[in-house]
């Protein structure tokens, strides 16, 4: 036994022997390649965000279909035979753990913004989020949720002793807006949120319409006499007037006009009710809170023509809800965020992230820049947000400029980072003004811009941020479906396709319904598209678009 150790020891030895008499500077080469690539292996190849089999199937399809009918797809929060998420879950203080909340409505978003967030039990954890304003790099405006909600009082009490009902909310993304928003909801006063920067002739048809009473608007934002001459019916106009120009007299009645309508400021509305309360009414005057009108263009050019729709406090609490819980529990929106919008928050997508915000305590970064041509870097004058709800046309203009922007040869550093998002990593993108999440949104048969799937991978590596990209309805609070935050997937070369829209938000349950060659067959869900739920005005609304389910179960266009 002990010979044969011997033997094998000496032909060890033998063979260590001729690899040492064989060494030079190659095999010294290949063998610190070796190291490296196998400590690389070991210490910095990461797994991806997300496991591949959780974006495999993104939506759960119903097992049964009625016929000329594809099935129904929900999100994989709510599965079928389930209730479609309805409203916020919210708790009185005290109430047992184990009871259900009620839905709630848009004054339960505005105690939770002001009580801060709370534990199982309703009582406050943290600190109050805050609301900021912005006004390019060097002014910004910090306002108290205290100060807002004596704000809402006055404005709210104002509005309410005249005895008007539909309040026409005219202005950009600042506070007043959200202001008037809230004054109404908590007095009873129906608002209508006109998207800015509208023809007169389009105003004047927009408040007949819908008959309002009551025009906030930025002063100066429109001719008030050739206004009033083509809308007679307007009782009141309150005008919100920047500091620098609260020295001219804004309460001057045109001549012509005959005094038909009165004319208010909103920083002497706020100063004349200085001692109006914090605390905001518990009921309703009327006992019912009042539904919100939306005007919608319905062209190709914006506001070509328009159409006014009317949602429910339910349907907005239900698409509020959604969006607060479709994203993973480590990424939701938490206090530490701050939220800024370069969409106007007169669109119903923008407007519900940020009331998921406020009810998540996220603060806000208001700034007035906003509209479908505005600069991806306006978010970051003076801000550095974490969160940017941003239109898809502003995406595609930052994507042709960086692409503009760069060399014909990009270099080993994006080629490694496009790499790492295939393989399902998001890369660091060094640099400030890196926010972690960007929601943009497609409004079809409307004046938007399609973000292909290429562009829709660079933007990734662009922005450095998760991107979710939703797909809207008219008639439809919230989203009717958005992607997935952990999507990296590229799945088209051609600047010609366009990107999926990832799973039904919970709030809602969707079909296709066959529509000429347009049919479902087998496992492939082809036709018009069916969206029914708590978040869709009158429960259903069948939709003007050919859709499909792709082999992931995410909605896309045919």
């Amino acid at each position: 036994m002990a010979a044969e150790s011997t033997t094998i020891l000496q032909q060890l030895d033998s063979q260590l022997e001729q690899i040492l008499a064989s060494w030079n500077v190659y095999t010294i080469l290949i063998g610190l390649i070796l190291v490296l690539y196998l400590t690389f292996l070991l210490f910095y190849s990461t797994e991806p965000d997300v496991h591949p089999l959780l974006l495999a199937r993104q939506s759960s399809a119903s097992p049964v279909r009625q016929p000329g009918e594809s099935s129904s797809f929900r999100s994989l929060e709510t599965p079928h035979g389930y209730p479609l998420k309805s409203g916020l879950n919210v708790k009185d203080p005290g109430a047992p753990k184990w009871t259900s909340g009620k839905d709630g409505d848009l004054r339960d978003v505005w105690h939770r913004a002001v009580l801060g967030p709370v534990d199982s039990d309703s009582k406050p954890t943290g600190e109050v989020g805050k609301v900021l304003t912005f006004l390019g790099k060097e002014e910004v405006i910090e306002h108290t949720f205290t100060k807002l909600s004596a704000e809402i009082n006055a404005i709210g009490q104002h509005v309410r002793v005249h005895g008007e009902g539909r309040v026409a909310i005219y202005l950009p993304n600042t506070v007043e807006l959200l202001v008037s928003l809230f004054a109404a909801t908590f007095y009873g006063l129906t608002p209508i949120l006109i998207p800015p920067e509208q023809p007169l002739g389009t105003l004047a048809g927009i408040l007949t319409e819908t008959r309002a009473e009551v025009l906030i608007a930025g002063a100066g934002a429109l001719p008030l006499t050739e206004l009033l001459q083509q809308y007679k019916s307007l009782k009141q106009m309150i005008w919100v007037v920047e500091r620098t120009s609260r020295h001219m007299d804004w309460n001057e009645v045109p001549e012509g006009v005959g005094g038909n309508a009165d004319i208010a400021v909103w920083n002497e509305i706020i100063e004349d009710k200085a001692s109006a309360p914090s605390e905001l009414p518990t009921e309703v005057p009327g006992g019912t809170v009042p539904n919100i009108l939306f005007v919608v263009e319905d062209g190709l050019s914006a506001m070509d023509s328009y159409e006014i729709i009317e949602f429910t406090q339910k349907n907005i609490v239900a698409a509020v809800a959604a969006q607060i819980s479709v994203l993973p529990r480590n990424h939701r929106l938490a206090p530490t965020d701050l939220l800024t919008s370069l969409a106007s928050l007169t669109e119903m997508y923008p407007l519900t992230v940020t009331l998921a915000a406020l009810f998540s305590n996220v603060s806000l970064a208001l700034t007035p820049v906003s509209g479908p041509n505005v600069s991806y870097s306006s978010a970051f004058q003076g801000a550095s947000p974490s969160i940017v709800i941003s239109g898809t046309q502003t995406l595609s203009n930052l994507c042709k400029n960086h692409k503009r922007g760069q060399s014909q040869k990009l270099g080993i550093g994006h080629w490694w980072k496009s790499r790492s998002l295939e393989a399902g990593v998001l890369p660091r993108i060094p640099g400030t003004n890196n926010p972690r999440l960007v929601y943009t949104y497609e409004k079809p048969n409307a004046s938007t811009v399609p973000l292909s799937p290429s562009e829709f991978f660079n933007l990734k590596l662009i922005t450095g941020a998760r991107l979710i990209y939703a797909f809207t309805d008219p008639r439809v609070a919230g989203a009717v479906s958005q992607t997935n935050i952990f999507d990296y997937s590229k799945r088209g070369h051609s600047e010609d396709e366009k990107s999926h829209f990832g799973p039904p938000l919970s709030s809602v349950e969707i079909k296709m319904k066959d529509i000429g060659d347009s049919q479902s067959q087998g496992a492939i869900s082809t036709g018009q598209l069916v969206i029914s739920g708590p978040a869709v005005v009158g429960g259903q609304v069948v939709a003007d678009q050919i859709m499909c389910m792709t082999d992931e179960n995410t909605l896309a266009y045919t």
